[in-house]
């Protein structure tokens, strides 16, 4: 640990996993371990100033409890300058597998923050569902297209009532079969400081509309990380792309290299492929 008074800052940028069990880890328990996988690497960190000094490092977007991801990123202040190599070594060394770090590298200090670059995430879910309730895809297509016709969905998060503007987050949308009768489904989303798109809150609605039932009215949906649908048996949510996009609409990775797809994820098994481009 260094005091960051007067001194020169290296903006270390990391992409890390979050899967297997510590996927039911919240936001605070993943920021708590994160900073300890930084102590015990014995990186020269950089620390806040004022009555209550902490480590000065920044992270994306939080995941809903239940929610895993391949491309997670955190940026931490270093005030020595340390070979990319060695910190993804150490960080590595220093992380349980399931929040292993992929790759790193330095980035300006100026550039924002990395929660109001970012713009464009996109998820892949794995629907399994109950003996008799399976839609074919075509009908799964009719009641996206209708949520989405819909505009917004009302929802309740702790004692808010809220809406979900599925019409400015969901981008689009692709679906394919699985195997044992299974579905993935892929959504290109757009998130700013006015909201972004939560997989559960599209899933409930995706459920009820499964039974005729008018989303978040017919039957309130209140937003939680793990679930207990009625048509849906179970799903797997993962977050699998995070991306600047430019003024011309071109993405970009929030590292220069894009990080490898993990073993375990959903990307291995998906007949969707890559969801870039959608």
């Amino acid at each position: 640990m260094s005091n960051a008074s007067e001194q020169t800052l290296f903006r270390l940028r990391v992409a890390f996993v979050k899967q297997g069990r510590l996927k039911y880890l919240g936001h605070l328990e993943v920021i708590h371990t994160i900073e300890q996988i930084v102590r015990r690497a014995k990186l020269p960190y950089a620390v806040t100033q004022g009555f209550s000094p902490h480590m000065r490092i920044a992270y994306t977007s939080a995941l809903p409890v239940g929610t895993s991801s391949t491309c997670e990123y955190f940026d931490v202040y270093l005030n020595e300058l340390v070979s990319v190599t060695d910190a993804l070594d150490r960080l590595r060394i220093s992380a349980p597998m399931d929040l292993q770090p992929l790759c790193a590298g330095y980035v300006e200090l100026r550039r924002p923050a990395l929660t109001a670059e970012i713009t464009r995430v996109d998820y892949l879910i794995e629907l399994f569902f109950k003996d008799g309730s399976a839609p074919n895809i075509e009908e799964l297509r009719q009641s996206f297209d209708t949520l989405r016709a819909r505009g917004t969905i009302p929802y309740t998060r702790g004692k808010k009532h809220k809406e979900l503007d599925i019409a400015r987050t969901l981008e689009s949308i692709a679906l394919a079969n699985g195997e044992d009768a299974h579905v993935y489904v892929a959504l290109a989303t757009h998130c700013d400081n006015e909201g972004s798109l939560r997989p559960e809150i599209i899933l409930a609605a995706l459920d009820q509309a499964l039974r005729g039932v008018e989303p978040g009215v017919g039957e309130e949906i209140v937003s939680t990380g793990i679930q207990q649908l009625s048509v849906i048996k179970s799903y797997n949510v993962e977050r699998v792309g995070q991306y600047i996009v430019d003024e011309q609409g071109e993405t970009h990775a929030p590292l220069e290299m894009k990080p490898e797809v993990p073993e375990g994820s959903l990307l291995k098994q998906s007949p969707i492929g890559a969801l870039s481009n959608l």
